[in-house]
């Protein structure tokens, strides 16, 4: 039979992380809790490793990350239209140098095929 697994809340995580910055021994932390000292152990690592960002939780990610990455995106965006605008200038430009010719029929710029006149052939 399997055993859930036991899952600590990010406010509980904090908390005992806070008394150990007050200058509590992780020992006193850990008892008042009822904690194991190796679990405080790794969340005190995190702690140390990501500050205020540590202990996201399960599924959530820290609202200054999921900025960054957003920010990067809408970068990448406004880089591809920036690209786009320039390319559509350029052939605004090539199109005002060098303006195309009016097809008529029959006209300078028709081609021969549409100068001829197509017989009909008897049913």
């Amino acid at each position: 039979m399997l055993v859930p697994r036991q899952q600590y809340s990010r406010e509980l995580k904090i908390a005992c992380m806070r008394e150990i910055d007050s200058g509590k021994s992780p020992a006193e932390v850990a008892r008042s809790c009822q904690l194991s000292p190796k679990r405080l152990e790794a969340w005190r690592s995190e702690w140390r490793a990501k500050g205020e960002l540590a202990f996201p939780g399960k599924g959530s990610r820290p609202q200054v990350k999921l900025d960054a990455e957003r920010i990067v995106e809408l970068e990448r965006k406004v880089g591809q239209q920036a690209m786009e605008i320039d390319f559509l200038k350029k052939v605004l430009q090539r199109f005002r140098e060098h303006p195309l010719a009016v097809a008529v029929n029959g006209g300078i710029g028709s081609t021969n095929k549409s100068r001829k006149q197509l017989k009909r052939r008897p049913l």
